[in-house]
């Protein structure tokens, strides 16, 4: 009995020693003091449990963090992910009213100041005794850091720094790779027109254009953010344009909109044919998906050093009714036919060299695919990887093991899709349920001496040539029969 109680009491103490350590764990970095990115001082008692996001770029950045659950409201543009449009809105991200705020009852608003040091509207949700963190960053180091900063706000230090580090690794290596290029071409982002406005110096536009191995054309302007003029367009004669376009689709200015413009055909870039539809979330919201953004434009500009790309502009008015198709061809031959989406956004597809080899008794047939796309939610589509009987007859692959695979990140393996293999018209056709890589792969054909024979031809083998035996037996005997008559 003793002994029992003393080891209850053993346990009961365990417990509790253990609990202690895990609330100071989660405690550890409370309180907080810190500095905004307009040079606030904000000190924060306790990891907040009622957060609002005003701006697309911070309800994006907290998602990310995994404080969905602690969201109480977002702007009204907070589109992405899709959980945050069912949140209670604020009407307006501009000048955001200090009341509609007070009435979801916050710990913490998440904000992009507009008007930077001394934001009249920052000190006036502030001084409702609530504390207000503001981003107003310039640089994509600026976007990783203020990532940080909300995952110190927010108690989420370890989650932070994995995004952070995921985000910067992947810039790098895009920066790596164009560092040393001596043929950078003239670029122009479009996000308004008219009149034109686009990205100058000090912005993250202007560094995106600079990481993807490109000039921008108004790198020197005086002001960062630049409304300019047609005839100022065509003078600095850009040879990529990339017009970015909104969730109404009120900007979406495509080739055949800009070759309308007076004068804009004589601009190398229109002539070329190379004007690019993206999605403006994907450049003008400074969080997360800024590197897809930054991949994205990285392979408008340098298709030998990251892969051709083919984007679909996502039109969910169109797809209510109809589906929109992506064709692709150069190193893969491919549809993608899109059925549904949650929300407009760009579907890239990236056709490369590179991807992770194929597994012990797969050939890959002809090259990789990459899909993604700005708004995942929601997605449905049917790939179609298209193949010729030479190229199946040069790899010795089995027309009939023919399926399409997808990379599976979390195995770290190639695993089939459900594939339907049309040998009439050879292509090869999945539903897809998931944005990953993609690759076309088969079983190799057996050698002649492993290819099983069928049984009819067996029998058939085995009566030629008893047939043959018998008559050369014959044959042989018939002569020497001759022989011994004659003698």
């Amino acid at each position: 009995m003793q002994k029992n109680a003393l080891a209850y009491i053993t346990l009961i103490v365990t417990v509790g020693i253990f609990g202690l350590i895990v609330a100071d764990r989660a405690g550890a970095s409370f309180p907080v003091t810190l500095t905004d990115d307009i040079g606030r001082t904000v000190t924060i008692t306790s990891p907040p449990q009622r957060i609002v996001c005003i701006t697309p770029s911070t309800t994006e950045i907290a998602y990310a963090l995994g404080l969905g659950n602690k969201i109480v409201g977002v702007d009204v543009y907070s589109d992405y992910p899709l959980e945050a449009v069912s949140k209670q809105r604020i009407s307006n991200i501009y000048t955001p009213n200090p009341e509609e705020v007070a009435a979801l009852n916050p710990d913490l608003v998440l904000m992009y100041s507009f008007w930077g040091q001394g934001d009249p509207y920052v000190d006036a949700i502030a001084g409702l005794g609530v504390n207000v963190i503001a981003i107003k960053p310039r640089s994509l180091n600026d976007i990783i850091n203020n990532i940080r900063l909300i995952g110190r706000a927010t108690g989420k230090i370890e989650e932070a720094e994995t995004l952070a580090s995921q985000l910067n690794s992947t810039i790098n290596q895009i920066r790596n790779r164009t560092g040393n290029l001596a043929d950078k071409p003239r670029v122009y982002i479009e996000f308004w027109y008219p009149p034109p406005w686009t990205f100058g110096p000090n912005t993250w536009g202007d560094e995106i254009i600079r990481v993807a191995g490109g000039v921008n054309v108004f790198g020197d302007a005086l002001k960062d953010y630049v409304q300019t003029t047609d005839e100022e367009v065509i003078s600095r004669n850009p040879e990529i344009i990339i017009s970015l376009y909104g969730a109404q689709h009120v900007h979406f200015a495509t080739l055949e909109e800009i070759r309308k413009r007076p004068g804009w055909t004589s601009i190398k870039a229109v002539q070329d044919g190379k004007v690019y539809l993206l999605d403006e979330n994907l450049l003008t919201r400074p969080g997360p998906r800024i590197v897809l953004g930054l991949e994205a434009v990285a392979r408008l500009l340098h298709p030998e050093l990251f892969g051709e790309s083919n984007i679909l502009a996502l039109n969910t008015t169109i797809l209510r009714t109809s589906t929109q198709t992506l064709s692709v061809s150069g190193l893969v031959k491919a549809d993608v036919t899109v059925f549904k989406a949650a929300g407009n956004g760009t579907l890239i597809v990236t056709a490369t060299t590179d991807g992770p080899p194929p597994p012990t008794g797969l050939t890959l047939v002809g090259k990789y695919l990459k899909i993604e796309c700005s708004t995942p939610e929601g997605l449905v589509f049917a790939l179609k990887i298209r193949y010729s009987e030479s190229e199946l007859a040069n790899l010795r692959v089995d027309e009939d093991t023919l399926k399409i695979y997808y990379w599976d990140k979390k195995t770290g393996k190639w695993l089939p899709l459900i594939s339907l293999v049309n040998s009439d018209a050879n292509y090869v056709e999945a539903f897809v349920p998931h944005l990953s890589s993609f690759a076309l792969m088969g079983e190799s054909l057996p050698s002649v001496w492993q290819s099983p024979v069928e049984l009819w031809l067996v029998l058939v083998t085995v009566i030629v040539i008893t047939l043959v035996t018998i008559s050369l037996t014959y044959s042989v005997c018939k002569k020497r029969l001759k022989k011994d008559t004659a003698k």
